[in-house]
This record gives structure tokens, C-alpha cells and sequence, in this order.
């Protein structure tokens, strides 16, 4: 199918596509201290996290509807604006529900990161090269929770959690003016009008690959960002340094790496449709050794390392299960994807946001919390693995 405009450069779609999580990862190692700063509790510090997630679903939806309407690009440039005013509202607010407001338009402008970006990669590529793509970025990104604490810890100690909001401020002009200069159209210029919203997001409803997916997806993630929003308290009930929240995101590259490499392998040689299954089978038996970091009398510098080795784990199948569950998501919707990928995308964050809420309304400060949390949710998503099996 044609185009009307050439395609953005495949390393910018990839720091695109890659910005939502750096962000958050950069923004994870504040909770602590936005926690004093506007003093709230534990929970509330974390009510930002799932909050961000509730508007990244409703954001999903309007970007990814509007790149079917009006086109890719002038959906990601105007999603860049919205970002770039949460930030800017993050850095003046000095009262927690102003702050709860520009996480809603940080979060609601960042999802065009996701939904529009991953449309211009299926408007490029399909099949086994498709996969390939998702596996390169999976690998890609996995760099993020190296870099993301490491940078928001060192931006908190040196100035605070206005540095961070400042640095997500320069985030969102770069990314607005690479996009202005690089990006361009992808929609297919003989597309048909896109089907209604609503009769979309029906089918989708129906069909039960889909919504395994959904499941899956979601879960993943949340055994990802669970350990974002968790670790820091779990560490400094361990009595660990601040420091080590951030330098533990290199473990976590390294297991994204890993799984961004065996899909690359699979996609050349067939056989990723039985990852997501290993991927959790792996998930969650490091879930149960990550429960002997809460072991009564356990020397906490040996338990947060029984916690992070275990989530080095965690990562690699996270790396290992995205790719292929994102990549055959939608085959059959190919004719609406813009649609498609925003419903989708609703679903999924929808449940991460509900998933992270229970986790912040739940949360209990001890040490056995955040393992126990993540056996339970492994468990949870084992009958979508046998139904995407089936």
C-alpha cells in the first residue's frame, strides 16, 4: 500500500515509541520524595503512578483514533504539545492534586508514544519483520531502566523532584522538534474510512486472542512497573541507600536485553508463539525465589539482592513475551490498526492502572509485600497463556 509521506528514520520511531517508559522510569525514583514534599503517605506517592496509567488508556484511545482520522503525524505532534504542558504544570505545582493533573495530561500527551508510533511501524513492516522490529525495539528499550533511576536518582539528589519535572519538560521540546523535522506520514493513502470506534472495539471485545492478549500484556507490564512503584520502599525497608533503587535498573537492561535477543533468533527461525508461555513459567519462579528476600532474619544487603536478581529474571521474560504478544495482536485488523491499536490499548492500560491502584491501596510496608504481589499476579495471567496456546 502507498504512502503520501517517506517514514520517519527507524531509530526515531524507536525513541519515540521508547519515551513513555524512560520517563517513568525517571520519574519512579522520586516517589519517595514527592511523598515529603507534599507530604502525603506511601500510597498516595504511588496513586501517581496508577493515575498516569488510567489517563495513558483514555490517551491511547483519542491519539490512535485521531491517527486514523486526520493522519500519524498531526496526532503525535499534537500528543508532544499535551506533554509538554503536563510537564511544565508538574514543574509550577506545589499542591499534590495539581500535581495529580499534570500526571493526567503527562501521561494522556506520552501515549501517542505508544499507539501512534507502534501504527507507523505495522503501517512499515508485517510478518516475521514485523517481529523482528518489536524484538530490536524491546531490545532497544530495555536500556531505559538503565538509564531512567539511574538519571532521576541523580537529578533528585541534585535537585530535587522539580529536577525531574524539569527534565521531562526537555524531553518533550526535543522529542516535538526531532518529530516536527523527521516525521512523516505513513497512513495509507488508498485506506478506506476507518469503521466506527464502537464496532471495533465490539469485535474485539469477541474475540478471545485478543483478550488473552490483553491479559498478558498487561500483566507483563505490571511485573515491570510494579517493581518501579514498589521497589523504592522495599529497598529502604531493607535499609539500602537511595542510590541503589537507580543502579538496579542495569539489571534490569540486562534482562531485556536477553529477551529482545531470543526474539530476534525466533522471528528468523519461527516458533515466537511459544514465548509468552515460557516467558511466564520463567516469571514466576523467580516471582517465588524473590520471596526468600523476606525471609525472617535474612542480612538485608543479601535479601535486596535476592530482589533484584530475582527481577533480572522478571525482565527477561518481560523481554521475551512483548514482542511476539504485540506483534500478532492485530493481524487480523489490519484495516483499522489505528483504531484497533487504541482499543487495545485501552484494555491493557486499563488494567495496569487498576492493577498498580491495587497495589498503592493495598500496599503494606513490609519487606514480603511487593514478592507476594508479584507470585499472585503470575498467577493470574496463567489461564490467558493457556488460552493464547490453544
Amino acid at each position: 500500500m502507498k504512502t503520501a509521506i517517506r517514514a520517519a528514520p527507524l531509530a526515531l520511531l524507536i525513541l519515540l515509541l521508547g519515551f513513555p517508559q524512560l520517563s517513568e522510569t525517571i520519574y519512579a525514583p522520586a516517589l519517595t520524595e514527592i511523598a515529603l514534599a507534599y507530604r502525603v503517605s506511601a500510597g498516595q506517592a504511588q496513586l501517581t503512578m496508577s493515575v498516569y496509567f488510567l489517563a495513558f488508556a483514555f490517551g491511547v484511545v483519542c491519539w490512535g483514533r485521531c491517527a486514523d482520522l486526520y493522519g500519524r503525524r498531526p496526532a503525535l505532534l499534537a500528543a508532544l504539545l499535551c506533554y509538554g504542558a503536563g510537564a511544565g504544570l508538574a514543574w509550577l505545582s506545589r499542591d499534590f492534586t495539581v500535581l495529580l493533573l499534570a500526571r493526567l495530561l503527562l501521561a494522556f500527551g506520552a501515549s501517542a508514544g505508544s499507539v501512534v508510533v507502534q501504527t507507523m511501524l505495522r503501517d512499515r513492516y508485517q510478518g516475521p519483520a514485523l517481529l523482528a522490529v518489536f524484538a530490536t525495539v524491546s531490545a532497544v528499550l530495555s536500556l531505559s531502566p538503565a538509564l531512567g533511576p539511574l538519571l532521576g536518582a541523580l537529578l533528585v539528589a541534585g535537585f530535587g523532584h522539580l529536577g525531574v519535572f524539569a527534565a521531562l519538560g526537555a524531553l518533550a521540546l526535543l522529542l516535538l522538534t526531532l518529530s516536527w523535522r523527521f516525521v512523516g506520514e505513513t497512513r495509507p493513502v488508498n485506506l478506506p474510512p476507518p469503521a466506527a470506534l464502537g464496532a471495533v472495539a465490539a469485535s474485539m471485545a469477541r474475540d478471545p486472542r485478543v483478550l488473552a492478549t490483553v491479559w498478558l500484556v498487561a500483566g507483563f507490564n505490571l511485573l515491570l512497573f510494579g517493581f518501579y512503584t514498589l521497589a523504592p520502599f522495599t529497598l529502604q525497608l531493607l535499609g539500602m541507600p537511595a542510590w541503589l533503587f537507580g543502579v538496579s535498573g542495569l539489571l534490569v537492561a540486562v534482562g531485556g536485553l536477553f529477551g529482545g535477543a531470543v526474539n530476534r533468533r525466533l522471528a528468523a527461525r519461527g516458533g515466537a508463539e511459544r514465548l509468552p508461555r515460557l516467558a511466564l513459567i520463567a516469571a514466576g519462579a523467580a516471582a517465588l525465589v524473590q520471596m526468600f528476600s523476606a525471609w525472617p532474619g535474612l542480612w538485608p544487603a543479601l535479601a535486596a539482592g535476592v530482589l533484584l536478581a530475582s527481577q533480572l529474571a522478571i525482565s527477561a521474560a518481560f523481554g521475551c513475551a512483548i514482542p511476539p504478544l504485540l506483534a500478532g495482536a492485530l493481524r487480523d485488523y489490519r484495516q483499522v490498526q489505528g483504531t484497533a491499536g487504541a482499543v487495545l490499548g485501552l484494555m491493557y492500560y486499563l488494567l495496569i492502572a487498576g492493577g498498580l491502584g491495587l497495589l498503592g491501596a493495598a500496599y503494606q510496608p513490609h519487606a514480603w509485600y511487593q514478592p507476594l504481589a508479584m507470585v499472585l499476579l503470575c498467577a493470574a495471567m496463567w489461564p490467558a497463556a493457556r488460552r493464547l496456546n490453544r
